[in-house]
């Protein structure tokens, strides 16, 4: 059965996978670039030898799947490795997922409080029903970890990676990306080493070279498969 070539729109993890599956199938896939690497923000950037990876993409998936489609791609090039993932903040490194210790020593009695307090004000108000449904990425995390925690540590990284005020980013995009976190998980996480929420996962799956590696690889396949390319 001939099948007409699908047009994919962007050379990203969703795309490339789109055209690696249906290759498989021998359906023609003809991909849609407008930049010069494939991987959108999952890419890894090559400068005077070093790779850099534009923000920790790492993999972890429940859906089997998809950990079989990962492993088809770079099969002993995709190993296991622990997770160190750190916050910079005036001057000094907040592990993260959060050791309780370590961020009671690195803010301070006086400044840990305020954001304990600020955290409490939100769940006193969330339960009095002084407050709407969050709409915003802002009222989702403040509502998750109070206000103050929101300024310190994600209003100024999200804002930078994604160059979207926080107020103007859904609520259910926030939910999705901090699936099952909060203060309490966090904390209840660093006391007690809980795993629920896939935030707090400490070991994952990850390219040797970087997550670039596994869309440059997944382009090559489909390339040797199907001329028709980006």
């Amino acid at each position: 059965m001939k099948h007409y070539p699908v047009v994919i729109v962007g050379a990203g993890p969703a795309g490339l996978t789109a055209a690696y599956e249906l290759s498989k199938r021998e359906i023609p896939a003809i991909v849609l670039e407008q930049a010069d690497k494939v991987g959108g923000i999952s890419r890894t950037e090559t400068y005077k030898g070093y790779r850099f990876d534009i923000g920790g993409h790492r993999f972890f998936t429940k859906v089997s799947e998809v950990q079989q489609i990962w492993e088809e791609i770079l099969g002993t090039e995709f190993i296991k490795v622990p997770r160190l993932s750190r916050i910079y903040y005036r001057g000094k490194f907040y592990s993260y997922p959060l050791s309780i210790f370590n961020a009671l020593s690195n803010l301070g009695i006086a400044a840990s409080t305020l954001i304990l307090l600020s955290y409490l004000k939100s769940r006193f108000s969330r339960k009095l029903n002084l407050t709407r449904e969050p709409e915003t990425f802002e009222e989702w995390v403040i509502d998750r970890f109070g206000e103050r925690l929101y300024r310190i540590f994600f209003k100024t990284y999200t804002e930078k990676v994604w160059g979207i005020p926080c107020s103007e980013i859904r609520a259910d995009w926030a939910a999705q990306r901090i699936q099952g976190m909060s203060l309490k998980s966090a904390v209840m996480n660093a006391l007690f080493g809980s795993q629920n929420a896939k935030s707090l996962i400490k070991e994952f799956n990850y390219p040797i070279l970087g997550p670039g590696m596994m869309w440059e690889r997944c382009r090559k396949f489909w390339r040797l498969k199907e001329p028709r390319c980006i």
